[in-house]
């Protein structure tokens, strides 16, 4: 097992800071940042729908993300989620509420919905 790869962000408040970069992360760190704002994030997964008249429109994307200074909020890897154009981190628990608030939305939702429709569209 190799050392972890170190990587090195100029920051405008602590100078250059060496930092072990996790094997996930695929984002090219800026320098000029502040310590605080070093975002360690993994590959981004969308759902995708295609939406008649549109096309592929992507939604929910979720990806591994650490901010190892971070002042407030988490330290530690949680998984962001893109809902409304914000991103909201998750930990294991409330990740695996979402997931289940999900799938309770598009089980008693939507597809009870889409049967309305069905036979909605079977009495024109």
């Amino acid at each position: 097992m190799s050392a972890p790869r170190i990587v090195s962000v100029r920051t405008v408040d602590h100078g250059v800071v060496e930092l072990p970069e996790p094997a996930w992360c695929v984002k090219v760190h800026r320098d000029d940042v502040y310590r605080a704002d070093i975002h360690h994030q993994g590959v981004e997964q969308s759902a995708v729908v295609d939406v008649p008249g549109t096309g592929p429109v992507r939604f929910l994307t979720a990806f591994l993300s650490q901010y190892p200074f971070a002042e407030h909020g988490h330290r530690n890897v949680a998984v962001a989620v893109e809902i409304d154009g914000e991103h909201y981190e998750f930990d294991p628990a409330g990740l695996g509420d979402l997931a289940a608030t999900l799938t309770a939305h598009a089980l008693y939702t939507l597809l009870p919905l889409r049967a309305r429709l069905q036979s909605l569209s079977e009495e024109l």
